[in-house]
């Protein structure tokens, strides 16, 4: 049996509500999470944010409104987070029957205020001191793509840059993944090419599973493991890490779905984050 001392343990939980999806989560330099959650019977897509160190919830249930009118941006439903920087996150919707993004929001979720919004342009990449954002037109019933390079903070712009050319492009080619920029470690899936991977699972005494998703961290070999009942056909996703040899941490993800909960959880500085059931953010500590 493992000693106490060995154990990790839960920082905080966030509970987004009864039938709910976390769907998106992503990290602000003050040090907030800040998180998109999707309710598919009222087709409500809400935004929240988190303290990552008391797990005290400091904006929940946010809609999105739309830049010059009193409803909803995108009906509500179609959303979505796409960029933090400072204190800000950054907002879009989608255009009209398309999955093209249109329109910027850029919110302070502490403050609880828009600080600058922008319908005429979509974004194309975070380059930290601007953004890269381009506007939709049609010339000869093609449509073009007009960039240019505006602030981050006050959304006006910079300077133009054209229609897409070598140089729009050598821009998009220093950015770095969202991921990245963000600190965050995402799990990959564990194949005989992985090495170190593997290895960590043998030591852990796992040798055979359906699926299985991976990061190892130093000491730390943290695995979501996903098996299908034979009898019904439904998957069952557990969590388990470990410390070298050591378990330090089980539950369960999920029970009895018709697909396995893939990609649900991530490391970020000393934290661990994953999906229980959809609709409960779990953190545990590492120290």
């Amino acid at each position: 049996m493992e000693s106490r001392e060995k154990q990790l343990s839960v920082r905080w939980r966030y509970d987004a509500g009864n039938g709910a999806l976390i769907w998106q989560l992503m990290f602000i330099e003050t040090g907030d999470l800040i998180g998109q959650k999707r309710f598919a019977v009222n087709r409500r897509a809400l935004f929240f944010c988190i303290d990552i160190m008391t797990g005290k919830v400091i904006r929940d249930d946010y809609l999105l409104m739309d830049h010059h009118h009193p409803v909803p941006a995108g009906e509500g439903w179609f959303v979505g987070l796409e960029t933090t920087l400072g204190s800000l996150i950054y907002c879009y919707a989608y255009h009209s029957q398309s999955p093209e993004h249109k329109g910027i929001w850029a919110i302070d979720l502490r403050a609880d205020k828009v600080v600058w919004s922008r319908p005429d342009i979509s974004f194309a990449a975070n380059l930290d001191h601007a953004f890269l954002v381009y506007q939709l037109s049609v010339f000869g019933g093609f449509p073009e793509r007009h960039f240019l390079l505006i602030d981050p903070f006050t959304g006006e712009d910079i300077c133009p840059l054209g229609l897409d050319s070598p140089a729009v492009n050598a821009i998009r080619q220093e950015v770095k993944h969202e991921e990245e920029r963000q600190q965050v470690i995402l799990p990959e899936f564990v194949t005989e090419e992985m090495t170190e991977e593997c290895m960590a699972l043998h030591r852990a005494g796992i040798t055979e599973t359906t699926r299985c998703e991976c990061i190892v961290q130093g000491s730390l070999t943290v695995v979501a493991l996903h098996e299908q009942q034979e009898l019904t056909g439904l998957w069952h996703s557990f969590l388990k890490v470990w410390s070298t040899d050591s378990l330090v941490y089980a539950d369960s993800m999920e029970e009895g779905v018709e697909k396995p909960c893939l990609n649900n959880f991530l490391i970020r500085s000393e934290n661990l984050y994953y999906l229980k059931n959809k609709e409960e953010l779990v953190c545990v500590a590492f120290s």
